[in-house]
């Protein structure tokens, strides 16, 4: 086995309860953690944790795809020059108990071949949860689809994507609001400052995606708005803006 290090792990409340995690793989967010306190960003391969855990590699990126599903930490690698050989991976942590540290510019989000394993298991559950309920529709005319095509139109600015489920969307964007207690005008905010950040236009490419990472992109967009001097964004009128009466 490797050598264990000292540094503390940090396991949030949200990652410790979340039904969704095997324990193994909440063990294993805590060690990202204390890896991230020794260089600002964990740089360990899955060799090394199949090492200092005894489990295979296979299983190891079992354990990071979920968390990585989950929105709790953000993947990304450097390639050698010239080829697609991989020469550096970074993993960083993207919500709850640990600041998230950057490493340069703008990322590639690195996927895995055996993702596929993932998605059989996620899709076979996800089917059987869905074909119990029924699906809200939301017209054009609803808030929460407006506020679901502005954070399309706003990813779409940027790259492309595959046609999503604007219904799917809509109801992420009222769980927002009637949930977790969002204004309508904030989500709007965010929806434009992390569509024209460096790093979070490559993140936030879903309402999911956003949804989960919402505390942090709040957090960030109002530091960098309060260093930089900058306003809030105002309704002006302008087609990428809907005045929603919130």
């Amino acid at each position: 086995m490797e050598q264990q290090r000292s540094f503390y792990a940090i396991i949030p409340a949200n990652v410790r309860y979340d039904t969704d995690l095997i324990p193994s793989a909440k063990l294993l967010y805590g060690e990202i953690t204390a890896l991230c306190n020794e260089r600002g960003y964990c740089w360990a391969s899955n060799d090394y944790f199949s090492k200092q855990y005894g489990v295979s590699k296979p299983t190891i990126q079992n354990w990071l795809k979920s968390l990585e599903d989950k929105g709790y930490i953000f993947r990304e690698v450097k390639y050698k020059e010239g080829s697609k050989e991989i020469d550096h991976r970074y993993i960083r942590i993207l919500g709850g108990g640990h600041q998230e540290n950057l490493v340069g510019g703008h990322q590639e989000i690195y996927q895995d071949n055996t993702t596929s394993i993932n998605n059989t298991f996620n899709n076979t559950s996800n089917n059987q949860k869905t074909s119990k309920t029924r699906k809200r529709v939301y017209d054009e005319n609803s808030p929460y689809r407006k506020i679901a095509e502005f954070l399309l139109k706003r990813i779409l600015d940027n790259q492309k994507i595959k046609d999503p489920n604007i219904n799917d969307w809509s109801d992420t964007i009222r769980l927002m609001i009637e949930r977790d207690n969002r204004e309508g005008k904030e989500v709007q905010e965010v929806i434009k400052w992390a569509t024209q950040d460096d790093f979070w236009q490559g993140v936030v490419l879903s309402a999911k995606s956003l949804r989960k990472n919402f505390d942090t992109l709040a957090v960030q967009k109002n530091k960098r708005r309060n260093s930089n001097g900058q306003k809030q964004l105002e309704n002006t009128g302008s087609s990428d803006y809907d005045d929603l009466g919130w």
